[in-house]
């Protein structure tokens, strides 16, 4: 009962996001990745971006327009929000974002999102598509929430990811090659679940509030466990300072900024080139690390190192750095 009331208290935690002009918030022990720490790919040995899933379900959802729609995924049917640019071109960037823990009075997590940030803006300036998942919902003590599965390995929601990444090559021209993560709160602890169990299928990853390892009172296992990624992509890590926890007020069950700290130092110690920012904004999201965020991603494709690591972080925000050993 106790981890119910836990669970039930930390969804309902780190699912807001504000849509004003100046911020934008919101194991089972499985397989084995087979790869060690010493075994990480160098980047510039790669043939490319991991091959294709087959469908889960042999479905897609309509990846013609931007809009809303569901398909079945595992057996199950999924809901996903598309945006793409307004003039739809070849070899488009993809970018996967993943929505935070919200209670399941939102009628859908991933449009709201899609609508809140702005990303057809963004998709038109970035010549980019847009996938929003949705995750499924959580009944607990008679509260349902949308809850991305954290505690996994290759678990439904990353076969509905591997199902997203097959349908947008099969619909769209998309360029395997530069296909990136990002999340906020809960979205940014699956970032690390994708990178993770599918590293090598991504360019880079973003996590705004995000992080790997956490403890959550009365659960054994960890949230977000860390794995060394079959890939080592390059990794924008942003969090918001000592405020960056929940519920705050003196009590913290989860603290963002030290997640973050330990995805950084395991990243790092795995040879990824990793820039961590660290606003003063707490559980938010300034605008300010939006556009960073697109920077980072329209930066980087699958194999190539990255020119942040040649020519510096100068254009991005003075709270970042390049973490070393």
């Amino acid at each position: 009962m106790y981890q119910r009331l836990f669970l039930a208290a930390l969804l309902t935690a780190c699912g807001s996001a504000s849509t004003d002009d100046d911020t934008a918030t919101d194991k089972d022990e499985g397989a084995d990745t087979g790869i060690q720490d010493d075994d990480a790919p160098d980047p510039d040995d790669s043939d490319g971006a991991a091959p294709l899933a087959t469908l889960s379900s042999d479905d897609c959802p309509d990846m013609s327009t931007s809009g809303t729609s569901t398909f079945t995924s595992s057996g199950t049917e999924r809901t996903v929000t598309m945006v793409l640019p307004s003039e739809v071109t070849s070899d488009m960037p993809v970018i996967f974002f993943f929505h935070g823990l919200l209670d399941a009075s939102m009628s859908s997590p991933s449009s709201y999102m899609a609508s809140g940030l702005n990303l057809q803006t963004y998709a038109d300036e970035l010549g980019a598509v847009f996938i929003l998942p949705e995750s499924g919902l959580m009944t607990v003590m008679g509260f349902s929430f949308y809850m991305w599965t954290v505690d996994t390995v290759d678990g439904e929601d990353i076969v509905l990811y591997d199902d997203l990444r097959t349908c947008a090559s099969r619909e769209l021209d998309v360029n395997l090659d530069r296909i990136a993560a990002m999340g906020f709160s809960g979205g940014g602890l699956f970032t690390t679940v994708v990178a993770r169990d599918r590293g090598d299928t991504l360019s880079s990853i973003v996590e705004l509030s995000g992080g790997s390892d956490v403890t959550i009172p009365t659960f054994t296992d960890l949230f977000s466990e860390y794995d060394t990624p079959a890939y080592p992509m390059p990794a924008l890590l942003m969090a918001g300072g000592s405020a960056d926890v929940w519920p705050g007020g003196g009590f913290t069950i989860v603290d963002f900024s030290a997640a973050t700290d330990s995805l950084q130092d395991q990243l790092v110690d795995d040879g990824h080139f990793v820039v961590r920012c660290e606003h003063t904004q707490g559980h938010d999201v300034p605008y300010s690390a939006m556009l960073d965020s697109w920077s980072w991603i329209e930066a980087h494709v699958y194999g190539q190192p990255s020119p942040y690591q040649a020519n510096g972080i100068e254009d991005l925000n003075s709270d970042c750095d390049i973490m070393t050993d």
